[in-house]
């Protein structure tokens, strides 16, 4: 019997999990694993953090070790694109060659989405996506530069935390009335602009960026307000849009997203998705999500390796992200709704809380400030699907984990 080709596209955290699963699920054929970067798969989330803060080197944030692809036969393709899909088991790529597969994994994650206003071409825009877009802002971070940032959602909310605390002036202009609306909703929002505001951080929300201005380079940056403010350099983190332009050519069910099944596969037979791009089933709100967030592209790209070697094992993970802002630690299970109702435990006013979603005596999302145990207790009666009245979650005289024993 001829050897199979298994091929991962985006050597990424998704790929590189994804490579993983693979082999630990026993699959011995050739496994190929192509990537637009030049790097080999890294982590993202030190990006806008340590490596941005010049507290961790680049090599630091790394999957595997270099001599681990070898080790395990994993052929690496790097600085190569994929151009254009075949499902029925061929890719196109940018270095001209076309390779044949059995089964494909499409982890092609997503890319920053551009403000599209007059002066977006001028020198000292940046936008955080990849290693070498962290080391470069890096660079000019140590120069201690008057810092815009544009977009108080999380990777901008981290970049302003990460400017200040090496020094830089920073101002964020954010369309919102508060940041992370969009996750938090308007009173979670408001405590994060206060804690920005006391490490001070110039903050100005509910405006929109109409122009860059300079010659060269970017020089102050003017807002629908009517006010201009001073730059010298800006970053721009306005979201990511998912790259499903290969897919959606090829065919392959696409909206927000890649459509996946909770086993990852896509609607073409020998064809997978995982990670940023996929949109995926959630066990515990019953939507279908897509999630941009570490803990999916880490174990969704692993369990989807196993899928294509075979594993039938679905992927039912509780959603989770953190965020560390100054000394201030956001954690988030699920995807919160204002439909939901919510119950605090603790105290807004004190930056040490959890936020409860339910619907009825069911725990749908959680949203923790400074609560790491909270969040760990409650995880696991998502998980377990234990029912809990919305009351007893409010009263901090009882333990979330006592609940466990229910």
């Amino acid at each position: 019997m001829p050897e199979r080709t298994f091929v991962v596209v985006g050597a990424n955290l998704t790929g590189g999990r994804a490579v993983e699963g693979l082999r630990k699920e026993g699959f011995d054929g050739r496994i190929v694993l192509i990537g637009e970067e030049p790097d080999r798969p890294y982590f993202r989330p030190p990006l806008s953090k340590d490596v941005l803060r010049g507290e961790s080197s680049a090599d630091s944030v790394f999957v595997h070790p270099e001599e681990w692809y070898a080790d395990h036969d994993v052929e690496l393709m790097l600085g190569v694109r994929a151009e254009a899909l075949d499902p029925d088991g061929s890719l196109e790529l940018s270095n001209g060659e076309s390779l044949g597969f059995d089964r494909c994994l499409l982890a092609t994650g997503g890319r920053p989405r551009v403000l599209d206003v007059p002066g977006k071409d001028l020198d000292g825009i940046y936008y955080l996506r990849t290693l070498r877009d962290a080391a470069d802002l890096s660079g000019r971070l140590e120069q201690r530069p008057n810092v815009l940032v544009v977009g108080a959602g999380f990777i901008g909310a981290e970049v302003a935390a990460s400017a200040r605390e090496v020094g830089c002036e920073v101002t964020v202009i954010e369309i919102f009335e508060v940041p992370l609306q969009r996750v938090l909703g308007e009173d979670l929002g408001a405590v994060y602009a206060q804690i920005h505001r006391d490490h001070g951080v110039d903050l100005h929300l509910g405006e929109v960026v109409e122009s860059f201005e300079g010659s060269d380079r970017v020089e102050e940056v003017k807002s629908s307000s009517g006010k201009s403010y001073p730059a010298d350099i800006v970053v721009v983190g306005v979201g990511i849009a998912p790259n499903v332009e290969l897919a959606d050519e090829a065919g392959i069910e696409c909206s927000d997203g890649i459509e996946v099944d909770e086993h990852c596969r896509t609607s073409a037979p020998n064809v997978f998705a995982a990670g940023d791009v996929a949109r995926h089933p959630d066990h515990y709100s019953g939507k279908r999500i897509r999630v941009e967030h570490f803990q999916n592209a880490q174990n969704q790209g692993m369990a989807a390796g196993r899928s294509m070697a075979g594993s039938e094992k679905p992927f039912v993970e509780v959603p989770w992200f953190w965020s560390d802002q100054y000394d201030v630690n956001l954690q988030m299970l699920g995807h919160p709704s204002p439909d939901a109702f919510r119950v605090i435990r603790g105290r807004l006013e004190d930056r040490d809380f959890t936020a409860i979603y339910t619907y009825g005596n069911q725990i749908t999302a959680a949203i923790a400030l400074n609560r790491g145990r909270d969040v760990s207790a409650l995880r696991r009666l998502m998980e377990r699907r234990i029912a809990v009245d919305p009351k007893t979650l409010a009263d901090e005289d009882i333990s979330l984990k006592d609940l466990l024993k229910a």
